[in-house]
């Protein structure tokens, strides 16, 4: 399978963390994959020149909804008023919350592509990929456009 260029992986949690990176390097769909542990941590890494390297272009979030420092839904607010080239190609909110209003309340973030249920499993992770992110035509994959 073709991989992206980079996911960004926003979680409090350290083990969430160790997980779904090792769920993402299994699943080989990511070139590079990038850790931050809040919302704000997030904000900063996004407004890093280093992080907007042409090569290596961010294409997609996975951020809990429920962290300390700032949580999901106040980074997703700061991130709306991003200028487009400090956005990720599509953004996913992964979280174990299940509650109708959270899951209700990510709608008001045109951002927002979707929903993931924790804990993140690699055929989640591949069915993304392929379907946000590559069309499949026999047996050639063709990036899909932005």
């Amino acid at each position: 399978m073709e991989k992206i260029n980079r996911v960004l992986l926003i979680d409090d949690d350290d083990i969430t963390n160790y997980m779904n990176t090792r769920v993402l390097n299994k699943a080989e769909i990511a070139r590079q994959i990038d850790v931050v542990t809040d919302g704000q941590a997030a904000l900063t890494y996004l407004s890093n020149p280093e992080h907007l390297q042409a090569d290596l272009p961010l294409d997609l979030i996975l951020v809990d909804i429920k962290m300390s420092v700032m949580d999901g839904f106040d980074f997703l607010e700061r991130y709306q008023h991003l200028a487009p080239e400090r956005k990720a190609k599509k953004l996913f909110a992964l979280s174990s919350s299940a509650s109708f209003y959270d899951l209700h309340r990510l709608k008001d973030f045109p951002d927002v592509n979707g929903h993931l249920s924790k804990p993140l499993t690699q055929a989640d992770a591949t069915h993304l990929i392929k379907e946000h992110f590559f069309r499949s035509s026999d047996e050639d994959a063709t990036p899909l456009e932005s």
